[in-house]
């Protein structure tokens, strides 16, 4: 009897641009404290999606602008910030 490996969870799925921020929006509370520490403009509330807690969470608007300080992850109540150092290019 031949085994068959279950195929990829990730096959035929679309290529996802990277991003420094990953956001938990199932926890913001739409605070915007976050928006305001951002120096780099890249994020605001989502106006099209409302959460299980009823509030319009955060998202990013322009990753490629973002610094990766980490500000608004420092300032948020609700830890839905996780933040990736920014890529380096091969020399």
């Amino acid at each position: 009897m031949a085994l068959s490996l279950p195929a990829s969870p990730h096959a035929g799925a679309a290529a996802v641009a990277w991003s420094p921020l990953v956001i938990n929006a199932a926890r913001c509370k739409g605070c915007e404290l976050c928006i305001a520490a951002c120096s780099a403009g890249v994020l605001t509330l989502d106006p099209t999606t409302v959460n299980a807690l009823g509030y319009h969470p955060v998202m990013v608007v322009a990753a490629e602008k973002c610094t990766g300080d980490a500000f608004c992850a420092r300032v948020c109540p609700d830890a839905v910030f996780t933040v990736f150092a920014p890529r380096k290019e091969a020399s």
